[in-house]
């Protein structure tokens, strides 16, 4: 009887024990275990790396003042005033931009080459009037006949608090008359002088106080 033939042998078929998957050879198995070692060396090695911060220049000391010299618009024509002071172990920052000009006002002061060598950036210990600063370095670097200012921004504080801000040595930018040049690369090891400039193209009065300057070293 061919139906029931046919159904006997489904029945049959679905009385069948499936098949086990074969085991995975030990050759793969030891793969595995050597890359699940491996990955958990590098992570546990990938330790962020420690820094430690010492002071670059400090206003502890009368002498402070007369290192720092004023460079405003006016060197262009501009209409902007200001420059600094000492006092209260800080140096004191203020003075007005008119964006009818040039629109800037900095102070800096001499660098001793080869003081940042080695280093990895700056640490600030600034209060701020919330308005946006930039720290300024110069090196022996020329672009088209003119000296290289290199820029870069520091960060944004809380207005009239105390912070410490970090800037990083790959955060500055070659410029001239405020203006990006294709010159070199920013070399920490050959500044000569550094200092603060404003440049937000907004009129009114600025403030800013620095108590310190240090560089930032891996340990």
């Amino acid at each position: 009887m061919p139906e029931a033939d046919e159904k006997l042998r489904t029945r049959s078929a679905g009385n069948q024990t499936p098949s086990l998957p074969e085991p995975m050879p030990r050759t793969i198995i030891a793969l595995f275990t050597v890359l699940a070692c491996s990955v958990s060396v590098m992570t546990s090695s990938a330790t962020p790396q420690q820094t430690a911060s010492s002071p670059l220049v400090t206003f502890q000391s009368p002498g402070e003042a007369g290192a720092w010299r004023t460079v405003n618009d006016t060197v262009m024509g501009g209409r902007s005033s200001g420059g600094s002071v000492v006092e209260a172990g800080q140096l004191v920052f203020t003075g007005v931009i008119n964006t009818n000009g040039g629109g800037f006002s900095s102070v800096r002061r001499q660098m001793d080459p080869g003081a940042l060598e080695g280093a990895q950036g700056f640490v600030l210990s600034v209060k701020s009037d919330g308005r946006a600063y930039r720290l300024i370095a110069q090196t022996n670097a020329r672009f088209a006949g003119r000296y290289v200012s290199y820029q870069a921004p520091i960060p944004m504080s809380p207005e009239g608090e105390w912070t410490d801000v970090r800037v990083a040595f790959s955060d500055f930018v070659p410029s001239v008359f405020g203006r990006s040049v294709p010159a070199s690369e920013f070399s920490p090891a050959e500044v000569t002088e550094l200092g603060f400039i404003i440049a937000d193209a907004v009129d009114g009065d600025f403030a800013l106080s620095v108590r310190s300057i240090s560089t930032e070293r891996q340990k």
